[in-house]
């Protein structure tokens, strides 16, 4: 009994755990606002919703990779401090000019007329939805700095803004008044962010022009925007096909699936926020033996977890349709595009290797490669197999697939691993997570029964069942070590 109260005594004063629980609990208020918007909105105006959304995504993509340089730079050389100030005030003068051009953008956009998501009527929300995208990277920028610091708070604070902010929206207001609700509650929440980064900031904020330091922050910043970019592009690119070739409702079906199915793996996003600059920082400065045994550990255990959120997902979700007879048809569109999502964790602490080895160059490469890959295939399933809009997702599948395998053997090259075939294969797709995956995919595309859905989920338990442990190990050190995510 004195044991157990000795590790909840650490478990309330680590900074760590403070997090997870905000992150939880913001994301199961993000999980029920999905299921209220889709309620309230129905499939129409939800398929409005989706393409609003699909703009903000966009304009947070189209940062030039500003905040993932400064994330790399500082991350690796963070002993350096005026080199660091300098770096940052530099990188906020970056972000002014960019704001400035995406004002431009969409000013021109109205004067000529070009009729951007006329269809979503979108340009009844386009002034609010741009100061959105401008606030939100800011605050990319500003989470950036606040989590190498170690000031987890006020990120906490600012990613639970937005779910926040919704949920009064959706409980005061209904059908279209609740788009409008919608957008003022998501700027309410990057502005009031942006002020409280600003007033917390770890560092004095300068606004600094220096043209050697522009050229450091956008040569390492122009290989991880496209990057970073072009990973995430794969996925809002495909929605952005589905928006323009299918119906607003059947992009209000497929936004429906998309926005639960992610919900589930949001819940390890949190440990790799917050872990990702440690990780560059051991990965830049360790041996390679030492990396290799690093990224063992970190990969074994988030490929495992993720892929067993989503076949429990899968198998819980016909249930789940129950309580909303709307989305009853749903069900495959989710199956689908979960396991399309969860391919992308096979790549995790590959991506962090090669920006830590100065490899961002190859790094971006390789996403634009996937990103140009998934945009041919899904363009020739629409226009020549002619698939119902849940299964243009299968272009996303196929170019993680490719993704994760060239990422894996330049990674392993990086630290001069074994480049056999098959054991870039193990180590990307092991057997026992892909054999459960295709298992899963099969039932999905025969369109079977639904108890089905059960066999994938039993058959990756039964395969996983040793990593466990290692998991249960992993929880004791973030409990016992709260400094763990300091740099």
């Amino acid at each position: 009994m004195l044991k157990f109260l000795q590790v909840l005594r650490k478990a309330l004063k680590n900074k760590v755990l403070h997090y997870m629980f905000s992150r939880y609990a913001t994301y199961f208020i993000q999980f029920i606002n999905s299921l209220f918007i889709a309620v309230f909105l129905g499939p129409y105006y939800l398929g409005i919703w989706g393409f609003i959304t699909l703009i903000i995504q966009y304009l947070n993509q189209i940062n030039l990779g500003i905040a993932h340089s400064v994330n790399a730079i500082v991350s690796i050389h963070k002993n350096k401090e005026e080199y660091v100030k300098k770096i940052i005030g530099t990188s906020f003068t970056m972000l002014i000019i960019l704001s400035l051009f995406l004002v431009l953008f969409f000013a021109i956009n109205k004067l000529l007329n070009w009729n951007l998501g006329t269809k979503y009527n979108f340009s009844t929300y386009a002034v609010p939805v741009v100061v959105i995208g401008i606030l939100a990277n800011f605050n990319t920028l500003f989470s950036s700095i606040f989590r190498i610091y170690g000031r987890i708070i006020e990120v906490a604070l600012n990613q639970s803004s937005v779910p926040v902010f919704m949920l009064v929206a959706i409980l005061l207001f209904k059908g279209k008044d609740l788009l409008w609700a919608l957008v003022g509650a998501n700027f309410l929440a990057f502005f009031l962010s942006f002020i409280l980064y600003l007033i917390r900031t770890p560092v004095k904020i300068k606004f600094l022009f220096i043209p050697r330091l522009i050229k450091v922050i956008q040569i390492k910043g122009w290989h991880l925007f496209v990057y970073n970019s072009s990973f995430y592009l794969i996925i809002i690119s495909t929605k952005t096909l589905v928006s323009n070739y299918f119906s607003v409702d059947e992009f209000g079906y497929f936004t429906f699936a998309f926005a639960l199915s992610n919900t589930v793996l949001l819940l390890l996003q949190a440990i790799s926020f917050l872990i990702y600059p440690k990780l560059l920082n051991r990965f830049a400065h360790s041996s390679n033996k030492t990396v290799s045994e690093i990224l063992n550990s970190v990969r074994d255990t988030y490929i495992s977890v993720s892929h067993g959120l989503i076949h429990f997902a899968i198998m819980m979700f016909p249930f789940f349709l129950f309580f909303f007879p709307k989305y009853q048809n749903t069900a495959n569109t989710f199956h689908v595009i979960a396991l399309a999502i969860v391919l992308h964790t096979n790549s995790f602490g590959y991506q962090g290797l090669l920006i830590a080895k100065r490899k961002e160059q190859r790094l971006g490469l390789l996403a634009l490669f996937a990103l140009i890959l998934n945009i041919i295939i899904a363009y020739f399933l629409i226009e020549f197999v002619k698939v119902r809009y849940y299964q243009v997702i299968y272009s996303v599948l196929f170019s993680y697939i490719v993704f994760v395998f060239l990422v894996s053997y330049y990674g392993r090259k990086s630290i001069n691993s074994s480049l056999r075939l098959n054991r870039i294969m193990k180590d990307a797709f092991p057997v026992r997570i892909f054999f459960p995956f295709i298992l899963s995919l099969g039932v999905s595309f025969l369109e079977i029964e639904n108890y089905w859905k059960v066999l994938p989920f039993m058959v990756f338990m039964g395969l996983n069942a040793s990593r466990m442990p290692h998991l249960l190990s992993l929880v004791k050190k973030i409990i016992n070590n709260p400094k763990f995510i300091n740099v």
